[in-house]
């Protein structure tokens, strides 16, 4: 039932039981007043209408839809019946109200994990096509997608408000219907005459049913970017694997998951301001990636809970980059963690059989294989140069003690 067919529906109950017209503008004003709310107006721009058993069902709305009637100038009679009439409608169809808070706590557009590696993808294989992205709620008035999928009505009032050229009802629909492209292969051999078993016919039968639900969440998807939402667009720029999209949220304002823009930045400068962006606003894997970049002050801070293998790729680059003190610094730090950059790991190892792998014992014999790293050769420095890089290194050891 559409949200117009429901006002009719009421307007003629209330007809029938009032002994009066009832106009059909008065009909919404009087199912605002149930759930609390002073005009229809002010109900569509915090809440939405839900049938289901979801959201809240009006309390103690009989005198306050009995003001409203009065206010709307009809009888003191009259007004006692329509509240009567419209309450037990209510009941009836389970009618609720829906906050557009509850709804927008929960239902948040598909991204990345920050620290995710930068192979991951928006969705991973798996057998269940009808996977979504899983988002906690946050608290008790939060609905599930479930749960909003279970509620035609609120359903038909997110997409009335899409409609009404509303950003967010596109948006909060994509996340409803979101899902990954169902696979068509079976459903095209079935079409050119091949015979299915049962598994067969029920993965076809899936793809019938996702297939109309991943199309809306295409559409509305895109609606929400092209009217202005970033992280709409971002997510249909991965989702659909269009770049036109991704260089739409470069553009865009407001809010975005840092991490995955620098995933699909277009150029080495773009991915290093969202990577920045990202490990200043807490992302571990950003912060990371800037440090193995060489970033002098992501390299300070990684190095504070990284190890020695990590230390001696740094100190390499501030060799290679003429940095003396600095590779003293990461040298300093391994000492005072218990290793030695300048220390060579070279050694000979048992290449197969029983030993394969451990350090070569000649009683064994057989073939073998030198692994390891020689120890750096850092170039000297004055002494007040080795007080300086131990001192900086001090201070990076003091920050994770």
């Amino acid at each position: 039932m559409t949200l117009k067919e429901l006002a009719h529906r009421a307007q003629q109950t209330l007809n029938d039981r009032s002994g009066c017209t009832v106009k059909r503008s008065h009909v919404h004003e009087l199912l605002a007043a149930a759930f609390g709310y002073r005009s229809w107006a002010a109900f569509l721009s915090e809440s939405l209408l839900a049938d289901g058993g979801v959201g809240s069902a009006p309390s103690d709305a009989h005198p306050r839809v009995i003001g409203r009637a009065l206010q709307l100038q009809y009888g003191q009679g009259a007004a006692q019946a329509m509240a009567i009439a419209l309450l037990q409608f209510i009941a009836e169809r389970q009618l609720s109200c829906v906050s557009w808070y509850a709804i927008n706590d929960l239902l948040k557009p598909a991204i990345l994990v920050d620290d995710h590696d930068e192979d991951d993808e928006l969705y991973e294989e798996a057998d269940d096509w009808d996977d979504e992205v899983p988002v906690p709620a946050t608290d008790q008035a939060s609905l599930t997608q479930d749960q909003i999928k279970r509620s035609p009505m609120l359903l038909q009032s997110l997409e009335q408000a899409a409609d009404s050229s509303n950003p967010q009802a596109h948006l909060l629909l994509a996340a409803v219907y979101r899902c990954k492209r169902p696979n068509p292969y079976l459903h095209e051999e079935s079409l050119k005459g091949r015979a299915l078993n049962t598994v067969e016919q029920g993965w076809v039968d899936e793809y019938l049913r996702l297939e109309p639900q991943y199309r809306k969440y295409e559409a509305h998807l895109k609606a929400a970017a092209l009217s202005g939402i970033r992280a709409a667009a971002l997510e249909y720029c991965t989702a659909f694997e269009n770049q036109e999209f991704c260089v739409l949220a470069e553009r865009l304002n407001g809010d975005v998951d840092a991490g995955q823009m620098a995933r699909v930045a277009a150029t080495p400068q773009a991915r290093a301001q969202w990577l920045r962006t990202a490990a200043e606003q807490g992302s571990r894997s950003a912060l990371q990636q800037l440090a193995d970049q060489g970033v002098e002050w992501a390299e300070e801070r990684v190095a504070g809970w990284e190890g020695t293998y990590w230390l001696r790729p740094a100190a390499e680059r501030a060799l290679a980059a003429g940095d003396a003190l600095r590779a003293w610094t990461w040298q300093y730090l391994a000492l005072e963690r218990g290793g030695d950059l300048c220390r060579s790991t070279m050694a000979a190892y048992h290449d197969g059989g029983q030993q394969d792998g451990e350090l070569y014992d000649s009683d064994f014999g057989g073939a073998m294989y030198v692994g390891g790293d020689e120890g750096l050769v850092l170039p000297g420095l004055n002494p007040d140069e080795h007080r300086d890089a131990k001192a900086k290194a001090m201070a990076i050891f003091a920050r994770t003690t």
